[in-house]
């Protein structure tokens, strides 16, 4: 990294901690990660100076690291009392399937018959979470990226922004649950600390080689979950050092969202709102039946039927206390069943890709 890139990352930093501070002043739910998106996003939307570099990214190694942090302080959460419904689990996914098929149809119908999109933009902006594999098979078709892109960001960011306010009016959520979180680690502690967390990297690291989704964090997430639920290794990640992870995804997500042109965004927000709302209603419909039908708890169920990124959802869960094991069974199976089964869907749906089609992509690659 350069001097200047040093000097933008520390101020990207203090701004998304100042945007987490006000946040947790207002008493705000998931402050930790919605006050620096939010923060963020707004000074890009002025812009401030400080964010005029549209090509300055996160290092990679800081966000490999950060994930893996942020895996191991999720798993810590988890205890053998998690496992206890997990009968039900089965039963739940199938609903999640459900809900995953309404939303993509609901908002295919909605931007094909109602705002004339074409038939790829329509069903690609559907698609609820997977941003990059939707972003890959939209790219693979031709498909115009700009409209499909703006939806789906749009969706993520008043996710995060709306879904903890959502979640803390119905149900009676805590802030982080860290039992350790005010308190100096002993000696023995941190060194179970710092051996659980070379565990997770190892274990975050060949889950990235295998390509599971998310990589770093949910196989540190795994493997923290299997050592705190088994008693082989017990640990809390400190408050003063989960904070600063939070903060810096809640900030990343905010740079990538900041992105977007605003020239292209303002005809396109009420088509965005009206797709989010869709897939909202859908997903709380599908959850208010599940928890009845299942008697699970509402709020873990509408949390692991929300149509964001799956590593925001696991943060929020955590923030808010919402079994965290049941919400990364349920988005990693999400994740999944979409990148199993969503080239061979869209290819029913939409066709096989034509010949013009590949070629202009092959065009569009070489440029």
């Amino acid at each position: 990294m350069s001097k200047n890139d040093i000097l933008t990352l520390i101020g990207v930093l203090m701004l998304g901690g100042a945007g987490a501070a006000a946040f947790e002043a207002l008493s705000l739910p998931a402050g930790f990660l919605a006050g620096p998106m939010v923060t963020v996003v707004l000074a890009k939307s002025i812009s401030l100076p400080l964010l005029k570099d549209n090509s300055f990214t996160f290092p990679s190694g800081l966000i490999s690291t950060n994930l893996i942090f942020i895996g191991a302080a999720m798993g810590s959460a988890v205890s053998p009392d998690f496992w206890a419904g997990a009968a039900l689990w089965p039963l739940s996914v199938l609903a999640l399937v459900a809900v995953v098929s309404g939303i993509t149809t609901c908002v295919y119908l909605y931007t094909y018959k109602k705002c004339r999109w074409g038939r790829d933009e329509a069903f690609f902006a559907g698609l609820p979470g997977a941003l990059g594999m939707t972003a890959a098979l939209a790219q693979e078709r031709g498909a115009p990226m700009d409209r499909i892109m703006i939806v789906q960001l749009v969706r993520l960011f008043l996710l995060i922004a709306v879904l903890p306010l959502i979640i803390s009016s119905v149900v009676e959520g805590k802030e982080v649950i860290f039992t350790e979180a005010n308190d100096a680690i002993s000696l023995r502690d941190g060194f179970q600390l710092v051996l659980a967390l070379l565990i997770c990297a190892v274990c975050g690291y060949a889950a990235l080689k295998l390509k599971a989704p998310a990589g770093m964090l949910t196989g540190a997430f795994f493997a923290s979950a299997a050592l705190n639920s088994t008693g082989m290794l017990e640990f809390a990640l400190p408050v003063w050092l989960a904070t600063p992870c939070y903060i810096i995804m809640g900030t990343n997500v905010g740079l990538y969202i900041g992105k977007m042109d605003r020239n292209t965004l303002k005809p396109m927000l009420g088509t965005s709102l009206v797709v989010f709302a869709i897939s909202l209603s859908v997903a709380l419909g599908g959850a208010v039946v599940t928890s009845w039908a299942l008697e699970i708890s509402f709020d873990k169920v509408f949390l692991s039927f929300a149509p964001g990124g799956m590593e925001a959802m696991l943060l929020i869960s955590i923030l808010l206390d919402i079994d965290p094991v049941f919400v990364a069974t349920h988005q990693l199976a999400r994740f999944m069943g979409l990148l199993a089964f969503m080239p061979i869907i869209t290819r029913y749906v939409l066709g096989p890709v034509s010949a013009s089609q590949a070629d202009e992509v092959r065009a569009q690659s070489a440029t």
